[in-house]
């Protein structure tokens, strides 16, 4: 099922297993049951990487966001006042500051102006959310950019916005962290959601953004290798969550494990 009308806190809200409950299922399926029923307050670098993504998306960041009014003194009485006001007025948006207003201005205009990342935003379907059942498991997703570029011959493509710090949308840098934080399940997740309802996509691409000045974009993709890795792990989480349910749900990481030394261990051996 697709849709396209959905929010953002509606579709989290909903009971299928999202990209981030399967990644924290990977390590553990307890974990990922309480953390899914437990959501814990955004941090502040999510705020800002949700504020970078609406503006790429909308091109007009006053469409949710609105700027702190300047030179309020938060100390005192009259100045708690005055916020306090401007809060219940502007209670359809979120307040921002100027610091963070520029960045979210410098991130748009960078994605926007840059050749290859404009080629998909212009054709792209922003936030469709998808809901499917694979393997038994209520899942969902809900990709920033769906796209049928021409150039493609109207294939499917999903493209991931991620906002970087300053000189990290470097594509070695990005690997690094797309596998050692699991990232790999949100793009298998979406790519299985997507040809199970019938939009198979031979391409996956991120457009990374750096959120300091120069305000660097880079366009990278995932090769056919770690497309099918993607997949396969995504699938193996998938069991994984399926079978402790089965198992009613047990506490703990199951039976006894046993420890061995890793080649790294080995290596600091040598050193000593």
């Amino acid at each position: 099922m697709i849709d396209d009308k959905i929010s953002l806190e509606d579709y989290h809200k909903l009971p299928s297993m999202s990209a981030h409950n399967l990644m924290d299922a990977e390590n553990s399926c307890a974990i990922a049951q309480y953390n899914k029923a437990h959501p814990t307050k955004p941090t502040a670098a999510m705020i800002n990487g949700t504020l970078i993504h609406a503006a790429i998306e909308t091109r007009s960041i006053s469409k949710y966001y609105v700027l702190e009014p300047p030179g309020i003194n938060k100390r005192t009485k009259a100045g708690k006042q005055e916020l306090a006001e401007f809060h219940e007025a502007n209670s359809d948006k979120t307040i921002i500051t100027e610091k963070q207003w520029d960045m979210a201005a410098g991130c748009m205009d960078a994605a926007w102006s840059h050749p290859e990342a404009k080629k998909y935003l212009e054709c792209a379907l922003f936030e469709r959310s998808v809901f499917t059942t694979i393997n038994g498991v209520d899942v969902k997703a809900r990709p920033d950019l769906d796209c049928l570029p021409p150039w493609l011959g109207g294939f499917q493509s999903l493209v991931d916005i991620k906002s970087r710090q300053k000189g990290a949308a470097n594509v070695e840098k990005w690997l690094k962290d797309w596998w050692n934080y699991g990232t790999y399940i949100q793009a298998g997740l979406q790519m299985l959601v997507w040809e199970d309802s019938n939009m198979p996509c031979p391409e996956y691409y991120y457009l990374l953004v750096e959120n300091a000045e120069p305000y660097q974009v880079n366009m990278v993709y995932l090769d056919e290798e770690l497309i099918e890795i993607s997949k396969e792990k995504t699938l193996d989480v998938i069991q994984k969550w399926k079978s402790w349910l089965g198992a009613g749900s047990p506490n703990g990481y199951g039976k006894p494990q046993k420890m061995s030394a890793k080649p790294w261990m080995r290596n600091y051996e040598l050193t000593l």
